[in-house]
């Protein structure tokens, strides 16, 4: 009986390392069971935004799930979406303080100081007692100058949470405000170390770093700030500023353009472009921010100045003096125009330059005066007179 279990049992004994090592090899090729593939963060955002969006579609719990759906939004920095989103969740109920904080957090990321500040005290009106609800309330108030205020929100965020990336930022805005720049810098610098993703902290530190002159350092920062929102144009604005101010306008005028590419509508980098342009003599790289700035603003003087100087370095006369005209029918008075036209018809070979013209309708513009045609005589010096003075006369002046 023994014997016949191991007849069958043996055969079983001498296959099973065989087994075993077959469904290692499998395991270590990992072929009979599937890797476990881990999502990205942008991945599993991707999937939650389409899950939330089946449900609202079904109606199912919509005030939550837009409200959840604005979070993510908010968190990619899609702040137009984000604010759309907590709007329905206000709409569906408008009774909850995160939806009016999370509103107020979209609102202060897009400029819209005074929407956010209401959404503020509404959520602190509706039992809201978050660091986050203290944090945005301070850096509001810090920008409508209300300082005191501030700080008090600041501090007692700070005790709540206090190493949050957010309160280090506004205690440094606080600090700046009240002229302690060095202190300033070190709270933004723990900011961003906290936070890497707070794009404020390295706006405002690369800006006072400048104005002290510490240009090196400021570069640093705007590098940083750079590598994390490659697409900013205000970080490539202030880059140029920065090379500006060591004195190199042609890497200026690159910085510049590129902030003028990320954002076609940016008066402040097409003014920038124009101006160091033509400090450069590059009056064609120029000519293109001017047209886009003349287009936002066709009654500025200084623009059509600036064209018509532009026009007139590359030696298209007639469009230069259409735009100094227009600039004398903006101010009359202009100097720039004016010596604009006289520079003009000097090389066209009129004569010279002066008072008004009187060749169209209005009497605007100026005239020519033919020097040819005017005669003039030297101005002969007189000759004294010795006149003798009676010294027993005297006079008395009363």
């Amino acid at each position: 009986m023994k014997f016949c279990c191991f007849k069958y049992i043996y055969p079983l004994l001498i296959t099973l390392p065989v087994l075993i090592s077959g469904c290692q090899s499998d395991a270590r090729n990992a072929t009979r069971i599937p890797p476990v593939i881990k999502k990205s963060k942008a991945q599993w955002q991707n999937d939650a935004i389409l899950s939330l969006t089946d449900l609202i579609n079904r109606n199912i719990d919509v005030d939550l799930n837009y409200y959840k759906r604005a979070r993510i939004y908010f968190e990619r920095e899609q702040y137009t979406l984000a604010l759309a989103d907590i709007n329905e969740s206000i709409y569906e109920k408008n009774n909850a303080s995160d939806y009016f904080l999370l509103r107020g957090k979209i609102n202060r990321e897009l400029g819209k100081i005074d929407p956010a500040l209401e959404d503020a005290q509404r959520a602190e009106a509706l039992q809201q007692n978050s660091p986050d609800l203290y944090i945005l309330l301070a850096d509001i108030l810090q920008v409508k100058n209300n300082f005191r205020e501030a700080a008090g929100y600041l501090n007692q965020a700070m005790k709540m949470a206090p190493y949050d990336g957010s309160a280090y930022y506004v205690k440094g805005m606080l600090q700046a405000r009240q002229g302690d720049s060095l202190a300033s810098i070190s709270s933004f610098n723990y900011a961003i170390s906290v936070n890497p993703r707070l794009l404020r902290a390295y706006e405002q530190c690369s800006f006072i770093l400048r104005k002290l002159n510490n240009l090196d350092q400021a570069l640093v920062v705007n590098r940083k700030a750079i590598q994390r929102f490659p697409k900013t144009a205000e970080l490539y604005f202030e880059r140029g500023e920065i090379f500006a101010t060591k004195l190199r306008p042609d890497t200026a005028l690159i910085n510049y353009k590129k902030a003028v590419a990320l954002k076609p509508d940016y008066e402040e980098a097409l003014y920038k472009v124009a101006t160091t342009g033509i400090e450069l003599r590059e009056y064609n790289q120029a000519l293109p921010a001017l047209t886009r700035l003349y287009r936002m603003n066709p009654k500025s003087k200084e623009i059509n100045n600036m064209i018509g100087f532009c026009h007139e370095k590359t030696g298209d006369y007639e469009r230069a003096k259409v735009y100094y005209t227009d600039a004398l029918a903006l101010s009359p008075g202009d100097q720039d125009a004016r010596y604009g036209l006289y520079r003009i018809r000097q090389r066209e070979g009129a004569g010279l330059y002066s008072a008004y013209d009187t060749d169209n309708e209005n009497g605007s513009g100026y005239k020519l005066l033919d020097t040819s045609r005017v005669k003039i005589n030297k101005i002969q010096p007189r000759g004294t007179t010795n006149i003798r003075i009676d010294s027993t006369r005297k006079a008395k002046i009363e």
